[in-house]
This record gives C-alpha cells, sequence and structure tokens, in this order.
C-alpha cells in the first residue's frame, strides 16, 4: 500500500499538480493531505477542487483553513486593513460550495492498515508538543543555513541527528502510543524513525511553499506499508519552474489585490526560505516607531514597513 503525503499547497496549483502527477507515476494507491490549501499562492479554488476530485484520499484542515472559517458571516465593509487582504482575497475568491466541503474536513484523523495507526493531523504539536518547532521552525532553518542552498542529504541528516540527540524529544517518545505520525506546518521536510519502526514520524514539507532552503524541485513523501506491517519511507522533490510560475503568479489578480503579502511570498518561493516572520517582526516595529497601534495593520503602515523592510534586503 503506497500512500502519497502532501501538505501546505497554499493555493499553488501547478506544485499541487507536479507531485500528483508523479505520485501517479509512482504507484501511489490513497492520499493524505495534511492541511493548508490557501492562502498565499493565487489558486486556492482550483487546488481545492483538484483535491475533492482524487477518490482515494484523507484530508484534515490546517491554519490557514481556520483564517477563512473565521470571516464567514462576517461585515465585508469592515475589512479595510493591509495586513488580512490576502485572506479576504482569498475568501472571496473560493467558490462557496468547495469552502463549505473543505471545512467540513476534520482537524485529525485515525487509520489502520496492515496492523499499523497512521495518526494525521497538520501540526506535530498534536504529537509531540513542540520538539519540532524548538529547533526546526522555518525562522530557525533561515538562521541556520543563512544563504546557503542545502541539499535535501544535508537537511535530512542535521534534522534526524539533532532529533537523536535531543533528550525531550527522546522522552517524549517513550511516552508516545506506537504508530505513524503524519503532519505538516513548518514547511520543512523530514522524516524520523526509531530503530524498531514503532514510532515513525514525516512531515512532507510544503508542496506549494517549501522553506527548507532546499533550491530544487518541490516536495512530498511517499510511505510504502507492507502487509506484514514494514514500513518505508521515501522523501521525494519534484521538478518545478519557479521562474516559469512566478511569472503567472506576478500577473494575477491575488498579486494586484494583497500586492505586499504576495510580493513576500514571492521572495520565499524564490529564496526558499522563511520571509514572512521577518517580515511581520520589521512592521510591527515600524508601527511603533510611527505611533500607530492599530491591529491589524492599516494599509499605509502595511505598504511603508514593507517598502522600508524591502530596503534593508
Amino acid at each position: 500500500m503506497k500512500f502519497a503525503i502532501i501538505s501546505d499547497i497554499h493555493g499553488n496549483l501547478p506544485a499541487l499538480s507536479a507531485c500528483l502527477e508523479d505520485a501517479e507515476q509512482n504507484g501511489a494507491d490513497c492520499y493524505l493531505f495534511a492541511g493548508d490549501y490557501c492562502i498565499s499562492n493565487p489558486y486556492p479554488d482550483e487546488c481545492i477542487a483538484r483535491i475533492r476530485d482524487i477518490r482515494d484520499k484523507y484530508v484534515v484542515r490546517g491554519n490557514e483553513e481556520k483564517y477563512l472559517e473565521n470571516l464567514m458571516g462576517k461585515n465585508q465593509a469592515t475589512w479595510t486593513d493591509g495586513q488580512m487582504q490576502v485572506s479576504y482575497w482569498c475568501y472571496r475568491n473560493i467558490a462557496a460550495d468547495n469552502l463549505g466541503w473543505l471545512l467540513k474536513q476534520p482537524l485529525r484523523i485515525e487509520l489502520t492498515y496492515y496492523s499499523r495507526t497512521l495518526r494525521l493531523a497538520h501540526s506535530s504539536a498534536d504529537f509531540i508538543e513542540d520538539c519540532e518547532y524548538s529547533g526546526w521552525s522555518t525562522d530557525q532553518v533561515a538562521r541556520r543555513y543563512g544563504d546557503t542552498f542545502i541539499d535535501q542529504k544535508t537537511l535530512r541528516e542535521d534534522i534526524r541527528s539533532d532529533l537523536s540527540g535531543d533528550g525531550r524529544f527522546q522522552e517524549t517518545l517513550r511516552n508516545l502510543q506506537e504508530g505513524i505520525y503524519i503532519f505538516g506546518h513548518t514547511h520543512v521536510q523530514w522524516s524520523y524513525q526509531t530503530e524498531d519502526k514503532r514510532h515513525i514520524f514525516i512531515n512532507p514539507g510544503s508542496c506549494g511553499l517549501p522553506l527548507d532552503c532546499i533550491r530544487d524541485g518541490v516536495p512530498y513523501t511517499i510511505l510504502e506499508l507492507a502487509e506484514d506491517g514494514d514500513a518505508h519511507v521515501e522523501e521525494r522533490r519534484v521538478s518545478f519552474n519557479t521562474e516559469t510560475y512566478l511569472e503567472s503568479f506576478c500577473r494575477s489578480d491575488q498579486f494586484e489585490k494583497a500586492n505586499v503579502w504576495s510580493r513576500v511570498n514571492v521572495r520565499e518561493l524564490r529564496t526558499r526560505r522563511e520571509q514572512m516572520t521577518f517580515f511581520l517582526r520589521y512592521a510591527e516595529k515600524y508601527a511603533q516607531k510611527i505611533g500607530d497601534s492599530r491591529r491589524p495593520f492599516a494599509v499605509t503602515t502595511w505598504e511603508q514597513a514593507y517598502a522600508e523592510w524591502e530596503k534593508t534586503l
């Protein structure tokens, strides 16, 4: 049984399509989607529709879906700030039927195949508290590798070595039920398994917005289960022409209507590392400096903060 595990698509239809095509060519029997299908890239409705068309799949919601849920029934005349423009645009550009379907998906799923229990959620915090975030959040990854692009092997070995020596993580394992734990959220592809394979952790990375400092391809992961319960994990990177995609991104309606957020996303896609966290921190300091206490950030403050931040890059 082969599972294609895909997460954090964030409205990037060409990247999703590339991963789905590769998974099909590699004999995927079932698809596991670990959340965050919208916000950041300009094709959220198309991504949801594509996922809905897949017959054999399991889908959980991510944190971005919560932002959309929070907008339901709200007065759109009050949507006048700059910071949330991308969420407003996304909400207005997803078909009601697709949004309704997405928001009905569960936050967690537990499955049993060939005597193995698979637990699927958006965040590793559902299973191992902050053991992943304490060392491998995207801002930490960006600081760790600086402006250097790394390869898949380097990232894999660095994370596995770090977790193997992390006493708190190892203690968490001792108190955790046996199983295969699947999640996304950090946009960093990794996997880890104990020697006896009683515990396996899989983060397929972000299909639509990879932030793991790896230049080549977009990530997803294949999990293969044998009838005897043996498991094999393959971390895949699929060829993807980023510059061609960014040309269409910059011509999109989202790029026009949510320009600042889109520009930061374009920079993330090109550099393959965290930018939004750093910009948001800069925007907070900028707003405090000019005495603007409005949150979410007003349009003028939002745009001026970006213009100043861009000069520092």
